[in-house]
């Protein structure tokens, strides 16, 4: 097994090395594409240069793994060059050999990947902590899952974080991009809010109010809803001012933690 890694390993990254050096030195026509949509991606690469960074990334990667050095990275780096392709291949161009190149090349990549899986079980770990988070103050905690509560302590610095992501969304990116972007992140602020009204002994049942007003802006902003100009213009005002009358008063209401602090007893 030792064996067929190894020369696995030598293929694929000499393989990547010779490819990205080839673009570089033009030792060989780099495929241009034959069908449309093929030769229409191929020129965009091209034109924007996109393709250079692909395959600097790529004769680095062959380097590295083809000299043994941070060979489970390497994989990890180049494997969405391998997928993108693999899908050019065989969705966009297809050609019966481009195709199996690309597929045996993807294949490859995959294979080492699993033949190094114990050097990415850490990062397979559903619940992982970054450095300096603990399991009441981590990501998981406090935007994915709804269940268990969260302190005023907790709960003011995620939604300062959480805010400073809406601003930048709102005033850096612009388009329905953004709008897209912002309705996702409704998901994070619910969860936050809803573990502090669990709290201050409330029901998270509360947010559905707020967050019906939204879903109707939102809509409205993405020109899915309308319900004519003056409410249309009305309604995602109303939203955001609910909104921001219960983010404080999730701010300023006593929960469980703040009543422990000064003695009071809680009855869960």
């Amino acid at each position: 097994m030792k064996a067929l890694i190894l020369v696995g390993r030598l293929i694929f990254g000499a393989w990547m090395l010779i490819n990205g050096a080839g673009h570089f030195f033009s030792l060989w026509a780099a495929p241009a594409g034959h069908e449309p949509l093929a030769l229409q991606l191929m020129a965009a690469l091209v034109d924007s240069g996109l393709i250079n960074v692909a395959m600097v990334i790529q004769m680095v990667a062959g380097a590295l793994i083809l000299l043994g050095v941070l060979v489970p990275v390497a994989l990890c780096v180049v494997m969405p060059i391998s997928t993108c392709a693999l899908y050019w291949s065989v969705v966009l161009d297809h050609q019966p050999v481009g195709a199996v190149l690309a597929l045996v090349a993807f294949a490859l990549n995959g294979l080492l990947m699993l033949a190094y899986l114990d050097y990415y079980k850490g990062a397979l770990q559903r619940y992982a902590l970054a450095l300096g988070e603990s399991g009441r103050t981590s990501f998981d905690s406090l935007f994915v899952s709804s269940k268990g509560r969260a302190s005023r302590d907790q709960f003011v610095p995620a939604l300062i974080t959480l805010v400073a992501v809406i601003l930048f969304y709102g005033y850096l990116v612009t388009g329905r991009t953004a709008v897209w972007c912002l309705l996702m992140l409704l998901f994070p602020g619910v969860v936050l809010h809803a573990r502090r009204l669990h709290d201050m002994g409330r029901s998270a049942w509360l947010l559905l109010v707020p967050v019906v007003l939204m879903v109707v802006a939102f809509a409205i902003w993405l020109h899915i809803l309308s319900f004519g100009t003056r409410l249309d213009a009305a309604l995602p005002v109303i939203a955001l001012v609910v909104c921001a009358g219960v983010a404080l008063w999730c701010c300023i209401g006593k929960g469980q933690a703040d009543a422990n602090r000064f003695g009071v007893p809680v009855t869960l």
